[in-house]
């Protein structure tokens, strides 16, 4: 009987070991540079970037000259973009653009170093040099190829990167004003008035100078200011705010009000130690 039982449970492991090796997934080693990039390309897909990356490293490494090995130097980057690894991201679209001169590819890989640099953009009291990173790729893009398919996209975060370096420079330009340093407020507000002309709405920069020339004594400079924007943009509130202005019999002191009033409801940041200029 025991005999018996022994024998049965023997066919058993046999028959499940016979199934187990008819259903095991087949795991023959990879040849071509299709295999290789399929099994990347996989994991890419599934969102696997951990194991995407060095799938097409070794892509790359065993098939430099395939034209699949050009395609993963691109899911690189876009791999190391999506895991917010951007300075691994950077340096691998910059290492195609300088491989690949003349590839279609060019322009998505000038377009993704601008997108890298723009999602590092941090608050406005900040340093933008993200900012300038990116607006400098996007603008390379528009001016070399003006065709792409992303030229679209650029010039939308062109301007947007654009702004925010305009409301930088109006942010540091406020600050000056508070601590009464209004010759470097001034300059300030006329470098958006030159670099960044449609970036922030003009009549807001320009009351502002005209402000800081009338704390700064400089009343008759300051009433030019208000006069040219009561001419040139009459339906703005900030029109209507200079022609207050000029009727004040001490303007100096009703800016001074103005601006008290609107620190009360709004105060600006002012910690130096959270400042950085640039």
């Amino acid at each position: 009987m025991k005999r018996h039982v022994l024998k049965r449970f023997f066919c058993i492991v046999l028959v499940t070991c016979i199934w187990a090796c008819a259903t095991a997934p087949d795991k023959k080693p990879l040849k071509t540079d299709e295999e290789y990039y399929h099994r990347a390309i996989t994991q890419f897909n599934a969102r696997n970037y951990f194991d995407a990356i060095p799938a097409f490293e070794e892509l790359k490494e065993k098939f430099p000259l395939s034209p699949y090995a050009i395609i993963a130097e691109l899911r690189i980057g876009d791999a190391h973009y999506y895991k917010e690894e951007y300075i691994e991201a950077i340096h691998s679209f910059e290492n195609f653009r300088r491989l690949h001169p003349n590839n279609k590819s060019v322009p998505y890989s000038i377009y993704m170093i601008g997108l890298c640099y723009y999602s590092q953009i941090l608050t406005l009291d900040r340093d933008p040099t993200y900012a300038r990173a990116a607006a400098d790729q996007f603008q390379q893009l528009l001016e070399l190829y003006p065709a792409s398919p992303y030229t679209g996209k650029a010039l939308f975060k062109l301007s947007e990167a654009k702004r925010i370096m305009a409301e930088h420079e109006f942010f540091i330009g406020q600050f000056y004003v508070q601590y009464k340093n209004y010759t470097g407020a001034i300059n300030r507000f006329n470098t958006i008035l030159k670099d960044y002309p449609t970036s922030i709405p003009r009549d807001r920069v320009i009351f502002s100078i005209a402000q800081a020339n009338f704390l700064s004594e400089n009343k008759q400079r300051g009433v030019k200011f208000l006069q040219y924007l009561i001419r040139k943009y009459p339906e703005s509130p900030y029109a209507a705010q200079a022609k207050v202005l000029l009727a004040a019999p001490s303007p100096k002191k009703e800016i001074k009000k103005s601006m008290q009033e609107e620190a009360e409801k709004q105060p600006l940041k002012t910690a130096k130690k959270k400042f950085l200029f640039f």
